[in-house]
């Protein structure tokens, strides 16, 4: 009997155990955006709902970059501010308000990072970061299925060694140590992106150091390279894709100078869609793919949503 008593106190942390052993298995995703409104919103529940026992999806917005679109506030699991952006990468903080003190371009990571260190988030092994105007012409599922699979530290798209993008204008800003040869030196394009757990720890802290400064397209995979973590690509056709994923999810065009990246799928301008896959489908010729810049303006969504707005 005593023995049964003992093991009844010990229940309760054994299962605490195996729920953070159940999350270090799991993934998490936050999805970000700056633009409040319906139509965002039922993106992000498409998302969320499509993804249910995949991935743990949490809506992060980011409040110092408030847009005109926005009409309603969303129920949100995350509220970064400038405050939470000095707090958590002080020394980030300082280079941005150095170069204008605007997030675009090159300081995405100060919308999101902040939010990394939250209890709701330490337990998860990988964490994928995804900006709202990022689509998928197909079921979510189907593309995340595979990619969780995945060990890479560093998931990203269109990830290029710098000697194929010489004149990359951004590159002009990279700050590095010096013990960081050209050879790490490396962009990808991330609005969507995975970090590992080690990944992260490595970019918070080299952060802090500030020794390490620039775009996060030259960042990522420059940091991850030089502490030999692994690096992969989601699809295309680059040189960090794996044979498995060979033109798979995404496609655009990238040359020695151009960072558009079109025509595809996946670039960085021109807008490629103006609705969302869940409004229409039809409009979207290529399916079973990636698709970026989604820029939506703010009229209703025909899809209802329900608990949106924050009481």
């Amino acid at each position: 009997m005593a023995l049964i008593s003992k093991l009844r106190k010990c229940l309760p942390e054994i299962n605490k155990d195996l729920r953070l052993i159940r999350k270090r298995r799991s993934q998490a995703l936050v999805f970000l955006t700056h633009i409040e409104t319906e139509r965002i919103y039922a993106h992000f529940l498409r998302l969320k709902n499509t993804t249910r026992g995949l991935l743990d999806v949490f809506l992060c917005v980011h409040e110092p970059t408030p847009h005109v679109d926005s009409a309603i506030r969303l129920r949100a699991d995350f509220r970064i501010s400038s405050r939470d952006e000095e707090q958590i990468l002080p020394k980030r903080f300082a280079e941005k308000l150095e170069r204008g003190g605007t997030i675009t371009p090159g300081f995405p990571d100060l919308a999101y990072m902040p939010a990394i260190p939250s209890p709701r988030l330490s337990a998860y092994g990988h964490i994928w970061l995804m900006e709202y105007d990022v689509d998928y012409s197909g079921d979510w599922k189907d593309f995340f299925t595979p990619l969780v699979a995945r060990q890479a530290d560093l998931l990203a798209t269109t990830i290029l060694p710098r000697n194929l993008c010489p004149g990359w204008t951004h590159w002009r800003w990279v700050g590095v140590p010096i013990e960081v040869s050209p050879n790490h030196h490396i962009c990808s394009f991330n609005p969507i992106v995975r970090f590992s757990r080690p990944m992260l720890n490595c970019y918070l802290e080299s952060m802090q150091s500030g020794k390490w400064r620039g775009h996060t397209a030259a960042l990522y995979a420059t940091l991850a390279s030089y502490n030999s973590l692994l690096i992969e690509d989601i699809g295309g056709l680059g040189p960090f894709t794996p044979p498995s994923m060979r033109a798979l999810n995404y496609f655009n065009k990238v040359s020695a100078n151009d960072i558009a990246m079109s025509p595809g799928t996946f670039v960085y301008a021109p807008v490629s869609h103006f609705d969302y896959f869940y409004e229409a489908p039809d409009h979207f010729s290529e399916h079973g793919y990636l698709h970026h810049p989604v820029k939506v303006a703010a009229k209703l969504s025909t899809v209802a949503v329900k608990g949106a707005l924050v009481d």
